[in-house]
Order: structure tokens, then sequence, then C-alpha cells
């Protein structure tokens, strides 16, 4: 499970949860009280760095970039400065290792999408990954200050050493055969956007039964879809996580009351720090509930209403507001591309396992309140954790199969194990307009069914199940193949190949 973006320690104060590893910060190592100019660095505080600390930060010259769970922020210095005075109780840099998402040692992909920090130059950005011997694959629906690129994965690693690198994620089979997607920037804060390499938030407070119940107000609509089927694809979205959750929603009365989402469809400023950009970009933002944020801003949906909104298709109401809901509740991005809260997503029917297990870590199964977690393993500032998420990062095959509706607590996990038996390589080369692949499949139970999907967009479905054939049409050029095998039970696996058509 790669859900990497959901809480696991809930008032974790004393620590800084990367997804990687968890920093112990209580009194670990002495604060560094000078910061060399143009670099970046993690600071943590006693309390939440409000507007007045953030003020004094500017002051000295010290620019926030991020929010960090709990209590800290990512920064950028463009003159050596001073800590002197302030409520830091630990800072420090990322380790190369911090950097990179743990779904890259587990499953290598095709290709990464490689986070700098806001504050670098693209000119200089994409220098450092010519630099490390990588490539700039073209995709215009790259959000600002992130790349699509190829290359031998040690080289990727070696990119992780520059200072800055913010993040590296694998690529969605969808970035990589250049199909639309949609780009979400992230969660919001008040003291900025959550960064990428980090678990966040801790969610809704659960009251007296053990259960969180969250209103929601339409604030205001867009003119592109009428106003009653806006509504109905938005509380759609809604019902989809608490299905699985210990969550409901509620018409509410009052936009600006407590534990409320107001949905605004707004375009340009709009009246917090994160005006829109238009039609083609960011398409929605929403706020982490209360804390970080503070009330009336905690957990509303923004949307932008310049966007070419509709129902079913292109830039769709329900799919963006399904991905959005997952962070109004606390969720931040998955690094699993099959996930609805993977940063770049497109048409969605409903919630993945990784989605679903996120969630429920987070508020418990439907009826059933979280477990109560664990004290976080803490790891030194320069050694990465060697707990890593138990499943590879995997490319979606359309359409997604479907998670059961409600997952009971001992169901199936296991996956099942699939082989490609012809062709025997991993990249093959033909003269002709398609290409029979055939393989086996087992599962601890049965395996139901067999897809593929290609990077020119097309999918189908194997035929057999334990032993299978797929007959794949090639466009001329380079085509990436995706298998997967599914389980009764929602769980699958794949393998990929590279067939360049002559």
């Amino acid at each position: 499970m790669l859900c990497l973006g959901l809480a696991q320690i809930a008032g974790a104060q004393g620590f800084i949860r990367l997804k990687g590893r968890t920093i112990d910060t209580r009194g670990h190592a002495p604060v560094r009280t000078r910061l060399v100019a143009h670099h970046h660095y993690i600071l943590q505080f006693g309390s939440f760095p409000g507007a007045e600390v953030r003020g004094e930060l500017a002051r000295r010259g010290i620019q926030v970039l991020s929010y960090v769970p709990d209590d800290a922020v990512g920064i950028s210095v463009s003159a050596d400065a001073d800590l002197n005075g302030l409520d830091v109780i630990w800072s420090g840099s990322l380790a190369p290792a911090d950097k990179l998402s743990p779904g890259l040692e587990l499953a290598t992909p095709l290709a990464y999408v490689v986070v700098f920090y806001p504050d670098v130059v693209p000119a200089v950005a994409r220098m450092l990954v010519r630099s490390a011997g990588l490539y700039v694959q073209p995709n215009v629906r790259m959000l600002p200050g992130q790349f699509l690129v190829t290359g031998d994965y040690s080289r990727v690693k070696k990119l992780a050493e520059a200072d800055e690198v913010s993040y590296i994620l694998p690529a969605s089979a969808d970035l990589i055969s250049g199909a639309p997607v949609m780009a979400c920037a992230g969660a919001m804060t008040e003291a900025g956007p959550v960064a990428d390499y980090v678990l966040e938030g801790d969610g809704w407070p659960a009251d007296s039964s053990g259960g969180v119940d969250v209103k929601y107000v339409f604030s205001s609509f867009t003119n592109k879809v009428d106003a009653t089927s806006v509504e109905s694809e938005v509380v759609r979205a809604f019902q989809e996580w608490a299905k699985y959750a210990n969550v409901t929603f509620t018409a509410g009365t009052v936009a600006s009351a407590s534990q409320t989402i107001s949905i605004l469809f707004a375009a340009g400023p709009h009246g917090d720090p994160y005006p829109f950009d238009g039609p083609g970009g960011v398409l929605a933002h929403t706020f982490y509930p209360a804390p970080p944020n503070s009330e009336p801003t905690a957990g509303d949906m923004h949307l932008d209403a310049s966007e070419n909104w509709h129902i079913g298709k292109d830039v769709d109401v329900f799919s963006v507001a399904l991905h959005e809901a997952g962070h109004a509740l606390g969720l931040g991005h998955s690094d699993n591309p099959n996930a609805v809260m993977y940063p770049y997503y497109r048409l969605s029917t409903g919630l993945s396992s990784d989605d679903i297990a996120g969630i429920q870590k987070l508020y418990g199964s439907r009826g059933e309140p979280p477990a109560t977690p664990a004290q976080p393993p803490a790891t030194s500032p320069s050694q990465p954790s060697s707990q890593q998420p138990a499943q590879p990062s995997e490319p979606p095959v359309q359409p997604p199969a479907q998670p059961p509706s409600q997952p009971p607590s001992d169901a199936d996990t296991t996956p099942p194990s699939m082989r490609i038996v012809s062709p025997g390589s991993t990249i093959a080369a033909t003269l002709a307009s398609s290409i029979t692949i055939r393989g086996t499949a087992m599962d601890n139970v049965a395996v139901t069914s067999v897809n593929w999907t290609t990077s020119n967009g097309k999918s189908g479905a194997a035929s057999g199940t334990s032993s299978w054939s797929a007959t794949v049409p090639l466009l001329v050029g380079n085509n990436m193949v995706v298998i997967r095998a599914y389980d009764g039970a929602g769980n699958s696996s794949w393998r990929s190949l590279t067939i360049v058509r002559r």
C-alpha cells in the first residue's frame, strides 16, 4: 500500500514524518543558528508557525515554501541568515534518500516525476536534469517546477543529491503516454502547500461516538454546468469516501461554521493566498482540516470557475471533487499512480484499494473507529528507515477495477503473481501492426481477469486467466504495454514491456 498522504501518528509533535522515515526531533541534535545562503532547510517550531513567525522569517530573508507536519516549514535562504530568538526546536536538510519515493526501490518505473523547490528557476532545473544524464520529456500537463524525466535509476538517485530537488516519484502511464490528465498542486495550509515528501495531517477530530460528521455548504457555482448537477456530483464524491470510512457528510447552513467544507467556484484571485491560473492549469485547491488550518478556512474546497467544467468527461466535476474531498478529509497525495489521490489523475468512477486503505487508516472502517497508532519509529536525520510500503507503485489500467463495496476486516489482500512468457524480453521489436503477448497468472484464491493498456490509449481484456494471451495493436515507434491481473477482491499486479514497431 502506497497511500503516502495519510496520517499515521496523531499529535506527533516532536517528529517530522517523511514518506521514507520519521525523524525524532526531540532534542536529537542542536539547532543550527546560522543558515547558509542558497540552500533549502526544514525548521520545526514549538507550536504552529503563525503569520507573525512567518513574517519574521521573511524579514530575515527566509522564504517559506511549504508546510511540513508537524509545526514545521520548508524554507529557502537567499542570503546567510540566523535563527536567534525564534522558537525553532529543530533544523536540518533533507538527505538524498528522503527525496526518493519509497516505491521507486520496489518497482523501477519507466519515467519519473521530478519535483523541484518552487524557488528554483526552470532553466536551472532543466540543466540539473541534463547534467545528471537524464532526459526531460515534453508534457504540457506538468505542474510548474515539475518535470517528466526518463533515464537510468542510478542517475535519478544522483539527481536527488542536488539541493534544488525536493522529491521524485513514479510517473503514471498517462503522463508517459501524454494522455490528458488533471493536475493538483496538493493540500493547502495557512503556512503554504503541504510538502510532497512528507506524510500529512491527522484529519477531523472524532465525536463522542467515535465517528466524524463533516458539514458542507455550496457557496458559489460555475456557469458551465447547472447548479443541481454540480451539487449532485460533489455529494456523490463525498459519499464515495463515506462508503468506506467512519465519516459522514451532512448538508450545512453556514459556510463559516466549524468542521464545514465550503465549496466555492472562483476565478483568479479570490481571497486566499493561492489565486487560480486560468483554464488548463490547476483545477482546484483544498485546505486541510483543523489543525493546521484554522476555521473557517479548514476543509474548504475552491474550484477554478474559468475551467471548462463538464459531467462525465474532460474536466469532470465528480473526478475533481473526489480527489479534492480526500484533501478535505486530511489525505495528501499518494505516490501510487493507480490511486485517485495521485497528483495527476483522470476520469474516476470510484476509489482504488490504495485510497480506501488511506482513508480507513485515518478514520477507521465504516462503523469502526481507527486503530490507535503506534509511536513512530524514529531514525536519525541521515539514515532512512528500513520500513517500506508493502506494494510497488503501479501504472493504472483503464477502466479501473472497482473495490468491493464494503471490504471485510479479513479480506483477501494478496495480489496475483504473473509472468510474461512471450515476448521473452521487456523490449521487443516488430514490423507488424500488432503483437500477441502471452503469459501466466496465479492467485491464492483465483485470478478473475487479465487486462492490457498501451501508451497510445488502447486497452482491452486478455483471453484466459491462469494462461492468457492478448493481441495488442501498435503504432509506429515505441509502444509501452502494461498487463494487469486481478483477483476477486480487487487486488492486482502488473508487468510492462516496450514494443518498438519499425
